[in-house]
């Protein structure tokens, strides 16, 4: 009988870690195809492809950084929450400061300790390159961050949830990355106004990733607030465009990864 017992004790744990295995596997290629497919499409936009290696490397730096600017972001929420401060202002507050600023910090992060690793990186010789490495940043950020988001929720609305983020949430990352990119290719290229452009762009999206995270939460409470993080997308993928078309038209400036902005 305790044999029987004990054997079956061990088919049901064996079931149990092949299924929690299984559940981990389907989360990770969930969560991690659609960042690659939104790099991929990039890169193909890329009139002067970048090796894939370096790619791959800001891509998983990216990925690293999630674990820095959780830490951070949880630290910045209790000191919030320790000023008092509540509702609308505090809320504000978390969704720009504590969680947008940190977040887009650490991708630029990422893209930098790869320049730094590598003695500056002699593939950044154009203005698009500054977009196209900060996306794969943002790519690699954003993979790890959905895995994260999937196995905290509960499996009932998942593929709803799952469809909203790969057309919102990866989007903003690539956005934000990418017109902060933009920013840093014309600070590179203007170089009197270096530190206003790159503090411009931090500020600018910022401010816009916070707005979409605090109308994302709202939402859930106010279903008009929905619309607000579309518009934002929307306005974005625009902006982008536009300034992804004006760095194509730049000269090379190969000097640009020979300055580094740290």
């Amino acid at each position: 009988m305790a044999d029987t017992i004990t054997l079956g004790s061990t088919i049901f744990a064996l079931a149990s870690l092949s299924n929690a295995v299984g559940s981990v596997l389907f989360y990770f290629i969930i969560g991690v195809t659609p960042c690659v497919l939104w790099l991929l499409f990039y890169l193909f936009q890329d009139r002067h492809p970048e090796p894939k290696k370096e790619i791959a490397a800001v891509f998983a730096l990216g990925a690293i950084m999630t674990v820095p600017a959780t830490a951070v972001e949880l630290f910045l929420e209790n000191m919030i929450t320790e000023t008092g401060l509540t509702g609308i202002a505090a809320a504000i507050i978390f969704n720009v400061i504590g969680v947008a600023l940190i977040e887009e910090f650490f991708k630029y992060e990422a893209f930098w300790r790869r320049e730094q690793a590598i003695n500056r990186n002699r593939y950044l010789d154009e203005p698009p390159d500054f977009v196209i490495y900060m996306i794969a940043s943002a790519m690699g950020f954003a993979a790890v961050e959905n895995i994260l988001y999937l196995l905290m929720q509960s499996p009932d609305p998942l593929i709803m949830r799952l469809f909203f983020r790969m057309i919102t949430a990866i989007f903003l990352h690539t956005l934000c990355s990418g017109i902060l990119g933009y920013y840093m290719a014309m600070a590179f290229s203007q170089r009197e106004k270096k530190i206003q452009l790159f503090a411009t762009g931090f500020i600018v999206v910022s401010c816009l990733h916070g707005l979409y995270n605090f109308s994302i939460m709202e939402s859930r409470y106010n279903s008009v607030f929905i619309f607000i993080p579309l518009i934002i997308l929307l306005l974005m993928a625009v902006t982008l465009y536009i300034q992804y078309q004006r760095l194509l038209r730049m000269k090379s400036v190969c000097g640009t990864a020979a300055k580094n902005p740290k």
